[in-house]
């Protein structure tokens, strides 16, 4: 009797050195089965279908194929077994990928020879935490800008002018002129004009006070937490794995 034992690689280069070992310990080549490429996804299914795998392994070994990984297959002597499983494990060989609906499976070798198949289904569930965080709600923005207004004022405006006449004259000298009348002596007269001034003086007419003010209040926050449960009831036979 024999039994179809499975290696999974990410990569060629391991599968290929796990299909050398295989055959340094005895194994013939025919009886050694290499899949990979999206195009031999399906025959690899296939292939596992006909030795008793289950459907849903079978479609899980073809996706990991698809996704770049490369299966190696061999048919090996029940009582080689697991010297061809360790083979295999020491050459890299990992864990099936997870589905979306299960935990990886392997095949594993019983103690009456046959291969068993186990499977983890995980119970999940969620620890939920209210806390609270800080957000804008939105504020106001006050902003300075500088406009200018023309005033206009009429002022009245006085402006002197020093003016020079000489006038003919023919009389004769006063008592108080005769004293004076040869000293040197200089007469300065100033104009003295008006001109347009502007003082300004900033005050304060208005004042803009921005503030704001934190207030506290409780408020009730509803979420829900899930929780996966696992339910076991029994099913049909299912098939093995061994192949005579």
């Amino acid at each position: 009797m024999s039994t179809i034992v499975v290696g999974l690689y990410k990569e060629p280069r391991a599968a290929k050195k796990a299909f050398e070992a295989l055959v340094a310990a005895g194994c013939q080549e025919k009886d050694i089965d290499t899949f990979d490429g999206a195009g031999n996804a399906d025959k690899a299914s296939q292939e596992l279908l006909g030795h008793g795998f289950t459907k849903d392994v079978a479609q899980r070994y073809a996706a990991a194929i698809k996704q770049g990984h490369t299966l190696v297959a061999a048919d090996i002597a029940d009582q080689d077994a697991d010297a061809a499983e360790a083979i295999l494990d020491e050459n890299g060989a990992i864990d099936l990928p997870e589905s979306s609906s299960h935990q990886s499976k392997k095949p594993a070798k019983a103690d009456n020879g046959a291969n068993v198949e186990e499977e983890t289904v995980p119970v999940v569930e969620e620890q939920v935490e209210i806390g609270k965080r800080r957000v804008s709600k939105g504020g106001m923005q006050v902003t300075t800008e500088v406009t200018e207004t023309p005033v206009r004022e009429t002022v009245r405006l006085r402006e002197e002018k020093v003016d020079v006449q000489r006038h003919k004259a023919d009389r004769a000298l006063g008592a108080d002129e005769a004293d004076t009348a040869f000293e040197e002596k200089t007469v300065e007269m100033t104009a003295i004009s008006e001109t347009p001034e502007v003082t300004k003086e900033a005050r304060v007419v208005e004042e803009v006070v921005v503030s704001k003010k934190a207030t506290e209040h409780d408020k009730t926050v509803e979420a829900s937490a899930r929780r996966t449960d696992v339910k076991v009831k029994p099913t049909g036979d299912r098939p093995g794995t061994n192949k005579r």
